[in-house]
């Protein structure tokens, strides 16, 4: 058996260039969506930058071109099953770009076509020179809901605790309530209640790559992950604890800081951890690694397996778009309603959403406000219309009043049976319950509802079967559904005697027929 050829890297070829190009935008084009809905991976159209630098810092390294046999049957085999893998993500990314594992399965299998082509190309040293980039890969993913669960939101309502502890020490009245701080004139947090950490993927990022720059040890790069993880949470406790301070010297002040305060805490834990990986490497660039280049100028059969299957990947992507847009065109026609508010009524007193919660809900339109009905019933609600995209796929189920109202510190105290709203065009069914906070016995109702079909919005990820779940997904495929437009309305009172009556009525003054 001949030994393989070495080809020169100086003169790629142009189905190397394609290949690269199509991969690049299948890769970018679903994950884009997954970082434009979730506020926690604002960073993550960074990640291809660096992974980009990172080739070209190394491109003196490019391995040489391998020109031996075309790849067997056991390769092309291999390509079928990428390509079939391919095909079933795309289309379930499409109306669901958040959840965790699909996005997982597919920047897995693309970084495995990626591994797998450049070993046709290049051989292990192929590998080498490109695989380790791609594990920054890793940081532009969503934190699976079992981390944020049983760590993140412990740790968050600890670092509360520890706020609302060092004020009552310096002598300012506070109180730990969940994930926020209520003071004695604010109350921090209660727009991010529900939000993450915003600063830790973006450290994990920069931990990945200062590890893969400098070329650490596996045991070094984790540590330096593991310190990056360690500056996010202490500066989102510098962060709160710096607010609570200013809180003192009014409202105006807090709110021109807030900002300025949370983009220093993540610059501050991002240069600590950079200054971190500077001072392990001793503060030295890192090397190149020469290598020896073949004169031999054969073109490598490979890059036909790695073109075929991007084009494939291109095809499958075109495909999706497809099937979606012809969708968008078969959308049934419901009766409408929307939502007034007793604006005449002298005490109600509107509510704007804060910027931090605008980038968690995503809305088409938001409206809430605060008013006194009668003697006693101080009522305060919002509204929130989605009217296109694919947040409503989550959002109101990770924000809702059964997730938000914990995480500030309420408690859930009973589960009734929903109240029936009637309208002009049928029934609204509101869930109910009550919550205590600090004392304080509140009603709550809210409906999620599917303005395409004119009936409660479900959500698969809350089905417990996963053969049930994942035919409820396929569902949607099937339809081509990309956009669910969806509304969410949520009222709150005093807790009442005649409190499902009261609700009732006061849900059904507030609903308005838009379109018959």
């Amino acid at each position: 058996m001949n030994a393989p050829q070495l080809k020169s890297p100086l003169s790629a070829p142009l189905l190397g260039w394609f290949a690269v190009t199509a991969l690049a935008i299948v890769w970018i084009i679903p994950l884009g969506v997954a970082w434009k809905l979730a506020p926690d991976l604002g960073h993550s159209w960074v990640v291809p930058v660096l992974m980009a630098y990172l080739w070209w810092e190394r491109w003196g390294e490019r391995p040489q071109l391998l020109a031996g046999p075309r790849p067997n049957l056991l390769w092309w085999l291999l390509a079928v099953l990428l390509v079939l893998g391919h095909l079933p993500l795309r289309l379930l990314l499409t109306p669901y770009p958040l959840i965790p594992s699909l996005l997982a399965a597919y920047a897995a299998l693309l970084a495995a076509t990626v591994t797998i082509a450049s070993y046709l190309v290049a051989g292990r040293a192929g590998v080498r020179w490109v695989a380790p980039p791609l594990l920054l890969t890793a940081s532009m993913l969503p934190i699976p809901a079992l981390i944020e669960q049983s760590i993140l939101l412990p740790t968050r309502t600890f670092m509360a605790s520890l706020v609302a502890e060092i004020n009552n020490l310096i002598g300012q009245p506070a109180l730990a309530m969940g994930t926020t701080v209520r003071l004695s004139n604010a109350w921090l947090g209660i727009d991010e209640a529900c939000g993450g950490i915003r600063s830790l993927q973006a450290c994990i990022m920069i931990g990945l790559f200062f590890g893969e720059w400098f070329r650490f040890g596996l045991a070094r790069r984790f540590w330096l992950v593991c310190m990056g993880v360690a500056a996010a949470l202490a500066g989102n406790l510098a962060r709160v604890l710096y607010l609570s301070l200013q809180a003192g010297y009014g409202a105006d002040t807090l709110s021109s800081v807030h900002d300025p305060a949370g983009w220093l805490a993540m610059l501050a834990s991002l240069a600590l951890t950079g200054w971190l990986a500077c001072r392990w490497n001793a503060y030295r660039l890192p090397e190149q690694r020469a290598m020896v280049r073949s004169r031999n100028s054969g073109a490598s059969p490979a890059w036909s397996w790695v073109a075929l299957v991007a084009l494939v990947f291109l095809l499958n992507e075109a495909g999706t778009r497809f099937w979606y847009h012809h969708g968008r065109t078969n959308l049934p026609d419901v009766p409408q309603w929307s939502v007034r508010f007793p604006e005449k009524n002298q005490t109600f007193h509107p509510v704007a959403l804060e910027d931090f919660a605008r980038e968690m809900l995503h809305p088409g339109f938001f409206a809430a406000g605060r008013w006194r009905a009668g003697p006693g019933l101080n009522v305060s609600a919002y509204y929130i219309e989605w009217r296109q995209g694919q947040a409503v796929r989550f959002v109101p189920f990770t924000h809702n009043p059964t997730v938000c109202l914990p995480m500030a510190g309420c408690t859930l105290m009973e589960t009734y049976e929903p109240i029936i709203v009637h309208w002009q065009h049928g029934e609204i069914p509101f869930s109910f319950y009550k919550f205590d906070r600090f004392g304080e016995e509140l009603l709550v109702a809210f409906t999620i509802w599917d303005t395409t079909k004119g009936q409660l919005l479900q959500s698969p990820m809350n089905i417990t079967s996963r053969r049930l779940r994942i035919k409820s997904l396929w569902i949607d495929v099937r339809e081509a559904r990309q956009y669910q437009p969806a509304q969410l309305l949520s009222v709150t009172i005093p807790m009442q005697i005649n409190g499902a009556k009261i609700m009732e009525q006061l849900i059904t003054d507030m609903i308005q027929p838009t379109r018959d």
